[in-house]
């Protein structure tokens, strides 16, 4: 008996260690890494002809925060073998540049057009705009590491030195535009003084729309940027009206600077929408000008994914607001303009404290409760809205 007991107590014990191991385990606690290396590669020696080959490859050895974190790494470029941060204190600016593309893993793969980008601005910017060598140039590389649940322990590596890379003068890549904004002296214009964000199109890169009033006789432009930049769009190669805008008397008008406004000739409410494309290194755009139909849905209109009479907001004569039905039944508010061949919901929008919030590139938007009985109304111009 006396045996067994020893026996049971060596076993509790057993299980009491065991039980401590698992929560120490379960709980790991995180620690400020020193330092983190990145290797050399290989290949480091050889020239780097940036315009002749895809990427770059590096790989690094994983930060040790105490247990295995997912990590991000970031890639730092500099001229120099010591990079040194900015000081606002004496004016003088960080001597390297942070590429955009983030990795999750220690091998990568880093873009040979992003990395000829980053190094010829970080030549310009040291040497006053001259033209960049025809000849290899050392580069210095480093990463930049942090936890990517969180962003925290941020650490860099280890500097390399790449003593052969041979850029060039590298064009930026056209991409679809991530915002567009109108200009002229339509209604929300202001004598070509105010440029108005457009709408984009949820999940749909390079579509936009715009709820808007034009008095007749009224021209414009767009820019993916909100200022003259030489990148405007005007009537004129590159721009494809839809067969739509003929509803507004779209036309080519003479701006008087050797160019062509865009002409809306008819008065009345319209959702503008613009469709950019890409065509080799080029960007066109369709331009719509669709009938104003803006629409309730969900329950309190009385059923999901009808969009009819029944359901839309009656449009204001001129500059003033539209108006819904009244809602069929308590519950949450949903509203929405209808483009063709699109989902309602890319198009949604909802009124919250006095004033139309859309919902852009975002998911669902915070629940609105409106009663039976209630209308909505909104005025796309000064972008307010009510519910009563």
């Amino acid at each position: 008996m006396k045996k067994l007991n020893i026996f049971m107590l060596l076993l509790a014990g057993s299980l009491l260690w065991t039980g401590c191991s698992n929560d120490r385990d379960d709980n790991p606690v995180f620690q400020e890494p020193t330092g983190f290396n990145l290797n050399t590669p290989e290949q480091a020696s050889g020239i780097y002809d940036l315009q002749n080959i895809s990427s770059v490859d590096l790989t690094c050895v994983q930060p040790d925060y105490g247990y295995a974190a997912g990590t991000t790494y970031r890639v730092q470029l500099s001229l120099e073998n010591t990079f040194k941060e900015a000081d606002e204190a004496t004016g003088t600016t960080a001597n390297y540049v942070t590429l955009s593309t983030t990795y999750p893993r220690p091998e990568l793969k880093v873009d040979a057009v992003e990395f000829a980008m980053a190094l010829l601005d970080l030549w310009k910017a040291a040497n006053e705009n001259t033209e960049l060598p025809e000849t290899p140039m050392a580069v210095y590389v480093r990463l930049n590491a942090a936890l990517s649940n969180n962003g925290m322990g941020q650490i860099p590596s280890n500097v390399i030195e790449l003593p052969q890379v041979l850029g060039y003068n590298v064009e930026p890549p056209v991409s679809l535009p991530g915002q567009m904004f109108l200009v002229g002296d339509f209604a929300s214009g202001s004598s070509w003084g105010k440029w108005v964000e457009m709408i984009p199109v949820t999940d749909t890169p390079g579509k936009f729309w715009s709820v808007q009033y034009f008095g007749g006789n009224n021209v414009m432009k767009f820019n993916a940027q909100p200022m003259w930049d030489g990148n405007q769009v005007a009537y004129s190669e590159g721009l494809v009206p839809a067969e739509s805008a003929s509803l507004a008397g779209v036309s080519g008008v003479d701006d008087g600077s050797g160019g062509m406004n865009i002409g809306v000739k008819n008065a009345g409410w319209y959702i503008v929408v613009v469709t950019t494309a890409l065509e080799g290194k080029n960007l066109n755009y369709i331009l719509e000008f669709l009938s104003p139909d803006i629409y309730v849905t969900g329950d309190v209109s009385g059923g999901w994914d009808t969009f009819d009479d029944a359901r839309k907001f009656t449009v204001p004569s001129g500059e003033g607001e539209f108006v819904s039905p009244a809602f069929v039944a308590n519950g949450n508010l949903r509203l929405c303009v209808k483009l063709p061949s699109t989902d309602w919901w890319r198009t949604e929008f909802m009124v919250m404290n006095n004033k139309i919030e859309y919902r852009k590139n975002g998911g669902d938007q915070e629940v609105v409760s409106v009663s039976v009985g209630q209308k909505a109304y909104l005025n796309f111009l000064d972008g307010s809205g009510r519910i009563r």
